[in-house]
C-alpha cells in the first residue's frame, strides 16, 4: 500500500500541530505537506522546525490563503487535505473555497473542512453568525459535479473553551467566593464536548481512513452543569457555588439585545451565542461515531479535570499543543 500524503492548511495552529503529532504517531512514514502564512511560526515549533532534523517527512510551504497558484502547488499529490484555518469570515469562506477548488483541480480525494464544532446544520443562517461560514463551505462541497469529497467533524465544544473564564460558566476565585458556576436554564441542560487532543486524535484517524466521508461526530462526554459542578467538587474537594442567571429564553433575549447593540464587537456576545444554541438543544450532535475508531479513548469531563490544577483551567485553551 502506498504511503499516504496528508496536506494541512494552517499547520502552525494549535489544533493543526496536535493533528500532525497524532498522524505521525499512527504512521511515522506518511508524508505531511503543510501550508501557512507566517514562516516564523514554524521556527519555534518542535514538530515543524526543520532545525530539529526530524526523521519524518514534513514539508511546509508559505503563502497567501487567497493565492490559487500557491494553493494548487500545496495540495498537489495529497490524498486528503485538512483545513485548519482559524480566522475571519473571509478566510473561512473564500479561503476555504479557493482551497477546495485547488483540491478539485489537483485530484485530491477528500477535504476535511474547518469545523470541529457543534452541529451547525441545525442552525438557520444568522442565528449563530460564526457558524454561517461552515454552512457555506459545506454547500461548496456539495455542489453538483464535485469530485473531492467533504468531511465534517463535529465535537460539540472543546473542554478547554468550556472551562475558560470567557465562556462564562465557570470561574476560579470568583468575586472572593471561591469556585463558582453560573448557568442559564435549570442546570440540567447538557453540554457536549471533547478535548483538543482527543479531537486531534480522531481527526488523524479520519485522515488516514479513506472511507471516512460526510459528517462524523466524536464526543468525550455529555454532562449537565449540575453534573459538572458535582464532578468538579469530587476532583478538587471543594463545593462550588451555583448561580442561576435566568431561563434559556432570557439568555436568548439578552444575547440578541447585545448583538443588536454591538454587532461589530463579536466578543461581547459570542460566548452567549454559543450557550444559547447549545442549551436550547438545537445543536446537539445526532450521532456518535466514536466506535469507528475504538483505539481512541477520549477523556471524559471528569478525567480532563483530573489532569490539571484548578487555577490552570482558565488558560488551557491557549496552551493546547504548547509543547509541539
Amino acid at each position: 500500500m502506498p504511503v499516504p500524503t496528508v496536506g494541512i492548511a494552517g499547520i502552525t495552529g494549535r489544533l493543526a500541530r496536535l493533528i500532525t503529532h497524532h498522524l505521525l504517531a499512527l504512521n511515522p512514514s506518511l508524508t505531511i505537506k503543510g501550508y501557512c502564512r507566517d514562516a516564523s511560526k514554524t521556527f519555534s515549533s518542535p514538530i515543524l522546525s526543520s532545525s530539529n532534523n526530524h526523521p519524518h517527512n514534513i514539508t511546509i510551504a508559505h503563502g497567501d490563503p487567497y493565492d490559487p497558484t500557491a494553493l494548487r502547488h500545496f495540495v498537489s499529490g495529497c490524498d486528503v487535505v485538512i483545513c485548519a484555518f482559524h480566522g475571519d469570515h473571509r478566510l473561512m469562506t473564500e479561503g476555504q473555497r479557493l482551497l477546495i477548488e485547488a483540491c478539485e483541480a489537483e485530484g485530491v480525494k477528500r477535504y476535511v473542512a474547518g469545523d470541529w464544532t457543534l452541529d451547525y446544520d441545525k442552525l438557520e443562517y444568522g442565528q449563530h453568525p460564526q457558524k454561517d461560514a461552515q454552512k457555506i463551505v459545506k454547500g461548496y462541497l456539495q455542489e453538483e459535479g464535485r469530485r473531492v469529497r467533504g468531511v465534517h467533524i463535529l465535537i460539540g465544544i472543546f473542554y478547554e473553551t468550556f472551562w475558560s473564564d470567557y465562556f462564562g460558566v465557570f470561574r476560579h476565585g470568583c468575586d472572593g467566593v471561591g469556585e463558582a458556576f453560573t448557568y442559564w436554564g435549570t442546570g440540567d441542560e447538557v453540554w457536549e464536548g471533547v478535548s483538543y487532543d482527543d479531537a486531534a486524535r480522531y481527526t488523524a484517524e479520519v485522515a488516514l481512513d479513506g472511507e471516512a466521508v460526510g459528517v462524523l461526530a466524536f464526543l468525550g462526554d455529555r454532562k449537565s452543569t449540575k453534573q459538572l459542578a458535582a464532578e468538579f467538587g469530587e476532583v478538587y474537594s471543594v463545593t462550588p457555588t451555583m448561580k442561576c442567571l435566568g431561563t434559556v429564553e432570557e439568555l436568548h433575549t439578552e444575547m440578541k439585545a447585545t448583538r443588536e447593540k454591538e454587532p461589530g464587537n463579536i466578543f461581547a456576545w459570542l460566548a452567549e451565542n454559543y450557550q444559547a444554541y447549545i442549551l436550547n438543544g438545537q445543536t446537539y450532535v445526532s450521532t456518535n461515531d466514536n466506535g469507528r475508531y475504538p483505539n481512541v479513548k477520549p477523556a471524559t469531563f471528569k478525567e480532563f479535570l483530573q489532569k490539571y490544577k484548578v487555577e490552570d483551567l482558565n488558560g488551557l485553551y491557549t496552551k493546547a499543543a504548547e509543547d509541539l
